[in-house]
């Protein structure tokens, strides 16, 4: 009961004593304030039907991070706490299948190189995968969450392995079948493809996967040099992929983000995190017809480093987060316009509101946002963020 009255109190006090100078509710839903309930999330919510939301802390519980509920009252259930052997430092989003049952990656786990796993509705935990450490070509590290097919079978990426062409291989995109079998679908080179893949991806009606590299394509590029800037591509059921962008740096963008946006008509929404205008990064598209267009370029003033990926209203605008810049430079959360026309929703400020929002943005049904901050700095000796709400 106390819990909840703080949450309450929490909630009245964002909403209402702090209005954001761009006049939006912002409500604080849950403070992460004691170890035990974790700590410093860094992935994006998942919202189910009847409202309640899940996700994944990479501190917290034993200190390996939680797998959190929070209902539609705004009360916490940890429904599954890491340990290491069982995985550990989960910093990517949830997906769930007709059954309720979540799917989600974890850092850690008993192979060194993170694993793959179910929870069901009762928080039991089912390790579908373990990946591998070593110095071998395997896929290891899984990155940025998870795509289920209508099939059931689960899509990824990993951070090393396939290709030796780089110091432990330059990434993988794998699939998982529903008996269990991981398959690796492409082996990154380092080259024109790009390298270290950063998911979550997304996929077509056809099964076409689309995703970034973060690294490789243009070794010349001026923000990494000999590195590469870093591509966006698509890999097709066979395996064969198109490169659709290479980042040139500067102005063209560099370093893009996980979380590209698929609108109903083809085209392609993500954000790069340098490049742009003064290093704070872009949103660009990729038109159905292969155009790639630089949409935004942050100021600084309205958010640097944009991350996390993107979501849409289905009416062309486009929403998401940056982790720096604003006004108190802790994050914005913003709203892109068809027109191309940016609107700051709401500046962090690190009190209870949070700061540092790394994991994007989420949207119900009657256009309500809803996130994640890393950090708050109000919320003593935890600081570890929260999960939040904006009513635009």
């Amino acid at each position: 009961m106390k819990r909840l009255l703080l949450a309450a109190t929490f909630a009245l006090l964002m909403a209402f004593t702090r209005p954001s100078a761009e006049a939006q509710t912002f409500i604080a839903l849950h403070q992460f304030d004691t170890e035990a309930n974790g700590a410093r999330p860094q992935g994006a919510v998942l919202r189910d039907a009847a409202g309640n939301l899940y996700g994944t802390t990479t501190g917290g519980g034993i200190g390996e991070g939680v797998v959190f509920k929070i209902d539609n009252r705004g009360q916490e259930t940890v429904l599954f706490t890491f340990q290491g052997v069982n995985g550990g430092f989960p910093a990517s989003p949830l997906i769930q299948d007709p059954a309720g049952n979540l799917y989600g990656i974890a850092d850690l786990g008993p192979g060194g190189a993170g694993i793959l796993y179910r929870l069901s509705p009762e928080g039991e935990q089912t390790i579908l995968h373990v990946f591998q450490g070593g110095f071998n070509l395997n896929p290891k590290v899984p990155t940025g969450g998870l795509v289920m097919d209508k099939l059931g079978n689960i899509s990824g990426t990993t951070l090393f392995g396939g290709n030796a062409k780089c110091n432990l291989g330059c990434g993988t995109i794998y699939r998982l079948d529903k008996a269990g079998v991981l398959h690796v679908r492409y082996k990154f080179t380092g080259g024109f493809d790009g390298s270290q893949p950063f998911g979550p991806l997304v996929q077509d009606a056809d099964g076409n996967v689309y995703g970034v590299a973060q690294s490789g394509g243009d070794r010349n590029c001026p923000e990494f040099p000999g590195q590469g800037c870093g591509t966006v591509f698509k890999v097709a059921k066979n395996g064969t992929i198109t490169v659709l962008h290479t980042f040139a740096g500067g102005l063209d963008g560099a370093s893009p983000q996980p979380g590209l946006l698929l609108d109903g008509a083809g085209n392609l929404f993500g954000a790069s995190s340098r490049g742009g205008r003064l290093e704070n990064g872009t949103v660009f598209k990729i038109a159905k017809d292969g155009t790639y267009k630089v949409v935004h370029r942050f100021t600084g003033a309205d958010g640097k480093a944009p991350n996390g990926g993107l979501v849409s209203d289905g009416a062309g605008n486009v929403f998401g987060t940056t982790q720096l810049g604003g006004s108190e430079g802790l994050g914005v959360a913003f709203q892109l316009k068809p027109s191309g026309q940016l609107k700051v929703l709401y500046t962090f400020t690190g009190d209870l509101d949070g700061a540092t929002p790394l994991a994007g943005l989420i949207r119900d049904e009657t256009g309500h946002l809803f996130g994640t901050t890393v950090k708050n700095f109000r919320i003593q000796p935890v600081q570890g963020g929260n999960v939040f709400e904006i009513r635009p």
